[in-house]
This record gives structure tokens, C-alpha cells and sequence, in this order.
């Protein structure tokens, strides 16, 4: 395991190192998870969520959940997307 140090910011700031970001494929507008155990910090990359094609067998079951969203076969991915966001936030 490698380490690398890094100073924090007066906005609570940090910069992660090139070499680290590489390793991770971490690119701007990425998203990543800090997780905390035993007072040590881990850094996730968080995938992004990719929308489905219309072949997605995935269609064939909008519509039939209850739901109170109404337009779900039209926002199905931007509802994927949001919750996805909040569920890492």
C-alpha cells in the first residue's frame, strides 16, 4: 500500500495527487466515495450511471409497479441518475 500526504485547504479542500487520480481513473466531474472506519478516510470512484438502450430488456417492465410517478417510461434514467446521486451523498 501506498501513501501519499496532502495538505487540507482553510475550505476543508484537499487536492488528490495525479498519481492517485491515474490509478483510480478519477477524471473531473467524477464522483467519489469517502468512507470512514477506524479513523482511517477511503476513497471509492463511483461509477456513473450509463442509460439503457431501447433493446434494454429492462422496458418491458416499466409500468408495471405501482408507483406515484406517473411518467417513468419517459424519466425512467433521470430517476435511476438522482437516486443514484442521493443514495452516495
Amino acid at each position: 500500500m501506498s501513501h501519499e500526504i496532502m495538505r487540507v485547504s482553510a475550505k476543508g479542500q484537499l487536492t488528490i495527487p495525479v498519481r492517485i487520480r491515474e490509478k483510480l481513473n478519477i477524471r473531473e466531474g467524477d464522483y467519489v466515495q469517502i468512507s470512514i472506519e477506524e479513523g482511517e478516510a477511503r476513497i471509492k470512484k463511483i461509477s456513473s450511471v450509463i442509460p439503457l438502450s431501447k433493446e434494454d430488456p429492462m422496458w418491458e417492465m416499466v409500468g408495471m409497479g405501482k408507483s406515484d410517478y406517473r411518467d417513468v417510461s419517459l424519466n425512467h434514467d433521470l430517476y435511476l441518475a438522482e437516486d443514484e446521486v442521493n443514495r452516495w451523498k
